[in-house]
C-alpha cells in the first residue's frame, strides 16, 4: 500500500511543530541547572519543563520516518524550515518574546516556498539504496570542518564569530545528515526497524545526535548568534538537499529548485535579525 504524499506532509509540519515546541520547553525551563536556592516547588516545576522539552525534541525521528515514506530527504530538510516559524511563535505565547513585522513577513514567504518546494516535486519514486562510501563522506565532512577550526584555532589564533560559525554549520550538517540516515535504512531495509541494527546508518545516527548537541554549545559559547544562527538553520536545510541530489538521484526540478534557494534565503534574513 502506498503512503500517502498528502500524510507524509502532515507529519514533516507536526514533527517540525514538535520540536520547535520541545527546544522553546527546554529554554523556559533551563534555570533548573543553574538554580541558586533550594530546590522547591518551583525548581522541580522548571526541571520538569525542561525534560518534557528534551522528550519532545527526541520524538522528532519518528515524524521524520513517516515524512520520508513519501518524501525525499531533500522536501523533508526544506520543510523543517518551518521550525523558526514555530519556534518564534511558541516564543511569543510561552516565552512572551515579541515577533518582529521581519519574522512574521519573513516566516509567510518561507511557506510559500515550501508550499512550492512540495507542489513542484516530481512523482515519489522510492530511494535506491545509496552508496555507503558516499554517505560516509558526508557524514565525516562535519566533522572535518571541526577539525579543521580547532586547528586553525590553535595554530592560526581563529576565534569569536569565525570558529563558532564552523562549529554551527557543523552541527546543522549534523541535523540534517540525520534526515539522509534514516532514508538510507529505509532504503536498506524498508520499514523492518529491527534490521536496523545490522547497518552502519544507525550508529552514525546515534554519532550525529550527541555530536551535533556538543557542537552547538560551543557555537553559542564562542559567537553571537545572529552570526551562527543563520549557517546552524541553512546547513540543516542546504545538507540533506545536496545529498538527496548526490546519494539518492533525486530528479533536479527547476522550479523545486528555486523553492530550496527562497527558503534559505527566507532563513538568512529572518535569523539574522532575531538576536
Amino acid at each position: 500500500m502506498t503512503f500517502p504524499r498528502w500524510l507524509a506532509f502532515l507529519s514533516a509540519i507536526v514533527g517540525s511543530m514538535v520540536i520547535s515546541l520541545g527546544m522553546v520547553l527546554q529554554k523556559k525551563g533551563v534555570a533548573w541547572f543553574r538554580w541558586p536556592g533550594p530546590k522547591d516547588a518551583q525548581y522541580r516545576r522548571l526541571r520538569t519543563v525542561w525534560f518534557l522539552g528534551f522528550g519532545l525534541n527526541n520524538l522528532l525521528s519518528v515524524f521524520y520516518f513517516f515524512a520520508l515514506k513519501a518524501m525525499s530527504s531533500a522536501e523533508v530538510g526544506a520543510t523543517m524550515g518551518l521550525n523558526i516559524l514555530f519556534s518564534a511563535a511558541f516564543s511569543a505565547v510561552l516565552l512572551k518574546e515579541p515577533l518582529s513585522k521581519r519574522v512574521i513577513t519573513g516566516s509567510g514567504a518561507m511557506v510559500a516556498f515550501i508550499v512550492l518546494a512540495n507542489l513542484s516535486a516530481p512523482p515519489y519514486v522510492p530511494a535506491v539504496e545509496p552508496s555507503l562510501a558516499l554517505i560516509s563522506a558526508f557524514f565525516a565532512a562535519p566533522y572535518a570542518l571541526v577539525g579543521l577550526a580547532v586547528g586553525a584555532r590553535r595554530f592560526l589564533g581563529l576565534q569569536g564569530d569565525a570558529y563558532a560559525m564552523a562549529f554551527a554549520a557543523a552541527a546543522g550538517a549534523l541535523e540534517g545528515f540525520i534526515i539522509v540516515l534514516i532514508k538510507a535504512m529505509q532504503a536498506t531495509h524498508g520499514n523492518d526497524i529491527l534490521r536496523y541494527a545490522a547497518t552502519p546508518y544507525l550508529y552514525m545516527y546515534l554519532a550525529s545526535s550527541a555530536s551535533l548537541i556538543a557542537f552547538m554549545q560551543v557555537a553559542y559559547a564562542h559567537g553571537r548568534m545572529t552570526k551562527a544562527g543563520p549557517v546552524l538553520w541553512g546547513m540543516q536545510i542546504v545538507y540533506p538537499v545536496v545529498i538527496a541530489y548526490a546519494a539518492f538521484g533525486a530528479a533536479l526540478v527547476p522550479a523545486q529548485a528555486l523553492a530550496f534557494a527562497g527558503i534559505l534565503a527566507c532563513v538568512v534574513v529572518i535569523q539574522s535579525k532575531r538576536y
